[in-house]
């Protein structure tokens, strides 16, 4: 976090402070103390998929009613889609969602374990097209770093947007992070098999082009 020490606890004491509270959702008690992910859980997760920006929850909810076995941890910044998802996921009796309402781009690496996460997913985030907003881009050098650090070997990162100059960006700050593995193609316009978010099914009737970057932290 490229800020100091002042601005950080600020931001932590801002950070930790939510009008939301739930069961289901994980909050971050001391600076340095990692979350347990694994004791966050219920006894039978063998894996955990982490979605940054959840939106309102339709890709998260639908991965977790097929797959009972993977605990997926949500981190999404608007308490109000939260509680939507949230709502979804008390209908459908789903033990496997758990939620974090975080700032991820200030305390990402300080509260996760590494090498914990079999899958991490990014759809759809802020573009930020005008140049001088740029810098708030959620895909950074850093960003990389961090995310590389937090997937297990053999562990996947699914990026996806609709903004071709962030495409193109994301595939240029991952040709200077060689770390990561793709087959066949750098990018695809198709994903079949996962599912589509609100946002995604909109942008897909406007007749928008969607990049899908798929990489992998190798063995």
């Amino acid at each position: 976090m490229l800020v100091n020490p002042e601005i950080q606890e600020k931001l932590w004491k801002f950070t930790t402070k939510t009008s939301y509270n739930s069961d289901y959702l994980l909050k971050p008690n001391e600076r340095g103390k990692k979350i347990d992910l694994k004791n966050s859980f219920p006894a039978q997760t063998k894996h955990f998929v982490l979605e940054l920006g959840s939106g309102w929850g339709e890709v998260a909810i639908e991965l977790a009613k097929n797959d009972h076995q993977t605990g997926y941890l949500l981190m999404e910044k608007k308490v109000n889609r939260i509680i939507h998802t949230e709502k979804q996921r008390k209908t459908l009796g789903l033990e496997n969602i758990r939620y974090m309402t975080v700032n991820f781009q200030w305390f990402f690496d300080e509260l996760l374990e590494k090498e914990i996460f079999d899958k991490i997913i990014i759809n759809f985030p802020d573009p930020w097209p005008k140049k001088k907003h740029r810098k708030n881009r959620l895909m950074q050098s850093y960003m990389l770093q961090q995310i590389y650090t937090l997937l297990k070997p053999g562990g996947e990162l699914l990026f996806a947007t609709d903004y071709g100059p962030y495409a193109r960006k994301t595939i240029s700050l991952f040709r200077n992070f060689p770390n990561f593995l793709w087959n066949d193609k750098e990018y695809e316009f198709e994903r079949p098999g996962f599912p589509i978010s609100f946002f995604e099914a909109e942008k897909r009737n406007e007749g928008k082009r969607i990049y899908y970057l798929k990489r992998t932290k190798p063995f």
